[in-house]
């Protein structure tokens, strides 16, 4: 009995490590592509402030999304999307003509990106979905 209380302690201290190390593995993502559109957008150090504090005030937001299971996928989707709307409501009250055109941009790249992505899996799996 023992043996299996500590197998189980084990594997939940396993678990919230690796949870944990995804998590920094995500933030330090978001750090590094900060910097890539800071440089590729030029933006002001006041810039980067003003969109890391926004990023930051809509955290609770979207981990309360997250975290409420009354609520059905679809409806998560959609709470996710405004918020994403509001957010770029937002960035373009922080950034000018340009830099929004450059933006524009590079969501095209990052749809590209996960369309190419996403059919090199369908095409290892094999299976045409």
């Amino acid at each position: 009995m023992q043996k299996l209380i500590l197998i189980i302690g084990l594997l939940v201290a396993t678990n919230i490590l690796f949870a944990q190390g995804k998590r920094e593995q995500m933030r330090e993502k978001v750090e590094v592509k900060i910097e890539e559109y800071k440089d590729r957008l030029d933006l002001s150090d006041d810039q980067v402030a003003d969109l890391k504090a926004m990023r930051e005030s809509m955290k609770p937001e979207l981990e309360a999304i997250r975290k409420d299971e009354s609520m059905k996928r679809s409806e998560k989707m959609r709470a996710h999307v405004d918020i994403i709307e509001k957010q770029e409501e937002e960035m373009a009250k922080i950034l000018n003509d340009d830099q929004l055109t450059e933006l524009e941009i590079i969501k095209k790249e990052v749809r590209e990106n996960v369309k190419k992505r996403k059919d090199r899996r369908r095409d290892r799996r094999g299976d045409g979905r």
